[in-house]
């Protein structure tokens, strides 16, 4: 697949973020239907039947919504697992309030890993609720406090159970697809799956650059160990 970068200033880029999140779509998305519907006009002007057979196929599949069922997806498995689900609604962390104890602890987190963001990320179903959020100031998402899953690397931390390392998710099999590297500029991610004590995988506390980095091991120990007491002052509530 070729890539592209495409610069606009600073009010245009304002605009196209509003805009897509109106729509429900990444602005990367937003930019790519554009574009879609900007070659098919084209091609009908010049009557060019080949080029608009091949617009729509791709105009189609672009529309298309995504299966509703988890089918043989293991990330959509793990995040829509209702136990997992139960437990997380039983912290009554979901869309509360900024609370400081989770606060400081993810500026903790960002000073000791000299990371430009932390957040305390908690997985629901179909999106992402940051219960604590450091140094992210991209919009519409810093003052939604998350994302759609669309946008999430968490999901995968919380699925595999086990520390998400990544050096520059432009590379990573997975995730260089993921709208979050344009959208949210994240291109090094070290997240620690917050597993609580009844054994569910609630989200992750995790540290993000919008620059390519190798993660130290005891910077990935820290962070553990600063994971373990976001997790005690979850299961204090």
């Amino acid at each position: 697949m070729r890539a592209t970068t495409v610069r606009f200033g600073e009010d245009l880029w304002a605009m196209l973020e509003q805009e897509a999140a109106r729509s429900g779509l990444s602005a990367a998305q937003f930019v790519r239907e554009a574009t879609i519907l900007r070659l098919a006009m084209l091609a009908g002007m010049r009557g060019d039947d080949a080029a608009r057979t091949t617009l729509a196929v791709i105009a189609d599949q672009a529309q298309r919504p995504a299966p509703s069922g988890n089918g043989d997806d293991p990330v959509a498995r793990a995040v829509a697992d209702a136990g997992r689900l139960a437990a997380l609604h039983r912290t009554g962390l979901m869309d509360s309030e900024p609370d400081e104890r989770f606060d400081g602890l993810a500026r903790i987190a960002a000073k000791v890993l000299n990371a430009p963001v932390a957040l305390v990320s908690l997985v629901d179903k179909d999106r992402q609720f940051w219960k604590s959020c450091i140094g992210l100031t991209k919009e519409p998402w810093a003052s939604q406090r998350g994302t759609p899953l669309s946008h999430s690397f968490c999901q995968h931390a919380v699925t595999i159970r086990q520390p998400l390392i990544v050096d520059d998710a432009r590379e990573h099999p997975t995730l260089r697809d993921n709208p979050a590297i344009v959208d949210l500029d994240v291109i090094a991610y070290a997240g620690i799956p917050l597993i609580g004590s009844d054994g569910n995988a609630l989200g992750t506390l995790c540290v993000i650059d919008s620059k390519p980095r190798h993660w130290r091991s005891e910077e990935i120990e820290l962070l553990q160990e600063i994971a373990n007491t976001v997790l005690a002052q979850i299961d204090t509530g």
